[in-house]
C-alpha cells in the first residue's frame, strides 16, 4: 500500500535498507540505549522548563525583500528535493532530519511574529546541526548526479 514512499530504496546499499540495516543493533542493547538516553531527555526538560522565558518587548519589523526572497528560493529548492523524492520513490526520506528542519525554517520565514514562533524558532535552533552533518557526510551515493547538486543547493 505504502510502495510509492519506500519502493525506490536502493537496497543494494548496505546500511540503507535490508537485513543489515535493521539488525544494526542488538535488540537489548537497542533498549537499554533507549531507557538511558530517555532518562536524560525527561531530566533536561525539567530542568530547562523553569527557565524558560520570552522576550517582554516584542520587536515587529517592517518586511524586507531579503526574507521573501529567502523565502521563494527555499520554497523552490524544497520543492524540487520533494518532487524528486516523488518520482524516484524515496518519498520516506522526507522524514529525514535535514527536510524536517527545512520545512520549519520555511514556515518560520513566511509566518508572522508571534510567541509561537519565537517558540518554534528556539526549538528550530536545536536542530541546525542536522543539515550541517549531513552536508559534511552527505549521502548521495544512491542519487542520480543531477539531483545530488540539488541536494548541496539545499
Amino acid at each position: 500500500m505504502m510502495e510509492w514512499a519506500y519502493s525506490g530504496v536502493n537496497k543494494t546499499v548496505p546500511r540503507n535498507a535490508g537485513p543489515e540495516c535493521a539488525e544494526f543493533m542488538n535488540p537489548i542493547w537497542r533498549r537499554i540505549e533507549t531507557v538511558f538516553v530517555l532518562a536524560f531527555a525527561v531530566t533536561l526538560f525539567k530542568w530547562s522548563y523553569s527557565r524558560i522565558s520570552l522576550p517582554t518587548v516584542v520587536y515587529v519589523r517592517r518586511d524586507r525583500r531579503g526574507r521573501r526572497t529567502l523565502l521563494v528560493m527555499m520554497s523552490l529548492i524544497w520543492g524540487m528535493e520533494i518532487g524528486y523524492k516523488f518520482s524516484s520513490r524515496t518519498v520516506i526520506y522526507l522524514l529525514n532530519p535535514c527536510h524536517v528542519t527545512t520545512a520549519i525554517q520555511i514556515y518560520l520565514l513566511a509566518a508572522s511574529p508571534s510567541k509561537i514562533i519565537t517558540a518554534v524558532f528556539r526549538v528550530h535552533l536545536n536542530l541546525l546541526n542536522g543539515p550541517l552533518l549531513a552536508f559534511l557526510f552527505p549521502e548521495t551515493d544512491t542519487r542520480i548526479v543531477s539531483m545530488s547538486r540539488v541536494y548541496y543547493e539545499q
